[in-house]
């Protein structure tokens, strides 16, 4: 199973995003919200599209386990200054997917 969560920054665009799972549309995602896909064992190709842009496309191995991966805007904050850049030269990198790191959470009692 693949999980993907839409990072909510700072000035994010209230529009969803579409998620491809090896090149076919399987759902799409708000700012948010976490969604979950069922696929089989083996290696995928994950990629998210808004209108002509999208994001890197990321490869990740399924194995009998969940794969938990981000997926969010890199037109936030000053770089709405450079739209017109994303929506056009940079499209392909107006988005970005990567695996959600673990964050350690420490244990009652450590310091």
């Amino acid at each position: 199973m693949i999980r993907i969560a839409r990072v909510k920054p700072y000035s994010e665009l209230l529009r969803y995003y579409k998620i491809y799972i090896d090149g076919i549309y399987r759902g799409k995602i708000g700012v948010g919200e976490t969604q979950e896909f069922d696929v089989e064992n083996g290696n995928h190709m994950i990629c998210a599209k808004l209108d002509w842009t999208r994001s890197n496309e990321l490869c990740v191995n399924v194995d009998n386990s969940i794969v938990d991966v981000e997926v969010g805007s890199s037109v936030v904050g000053w770089r709405l200054l450079l739209w017109r850049l994303y929506a056009t030269v940079w499209r392909k990198k107006a988005l970005w997917l990567r695996m959600k790191e673990d964050v350690d959470v420490p244990s009652k009692g450590a310091k």
